[in-house]
């Protein structure tokens, strides 16, 4: 759009521009983080991860609470510092085992599935306890 203007020595007219608008700011596009994503030990469609304790972690309490997830509806095991496996009981989409009167010290747990005639087995979890 534009306005005029008169010059009152010369009795001109003159057409004067608006002032150009700024085109208005593109957004920049949202980029999100990718989702942080646990180890898997998976084949097929089957895996099993040892959530809890995480590796290195520091137990200093004389009972802990291990978790377990994994794809298999029954026949999770766990076996702590290389004794025999243990069942687990499901909960909430979990598998738990409730570990109690152990030694301080190191110690090394790995969690077992079984699907038909095959098993899985989770990565080795390393942590220690200090009670």
């Amino acid at each position: 759009m534009s306005a005029q203007t008169h010059n009152k020595k010369s009795g001109i007219r003159k057409k004067r521009s608006a002032a150009a608008k700024p085109a208005p700011a593109e957004k920049a596009p949202v980029l999100k983080a990718p989702a942080e994503k646990q180890p898997v030990e998976a084949v097929g469609k089957n895996y099993v991860v040892v959530d809890f304790p995480q590796e290195g972690e520091i137990l200093t309490s004389p009972r802990y609470t291990l978790r377990v997830s994994t794809s298999a509806v029954e026949n999770v095991q766990i076996s702590i510092d290389g004794r025999d496996f243990q069942p687990m009981r499901e909960s909430v989409g979990f598998w738990w085992y409730d570990w109690a009167n152990f030694g301080a010290g190191a110690h090394t747990l790995v969690a077992r599935i079984q699907v038909g005639k095959r098993s899985q087995k989770s990565k080795d979890r390393s942590f220690t306890a200090i009670i």
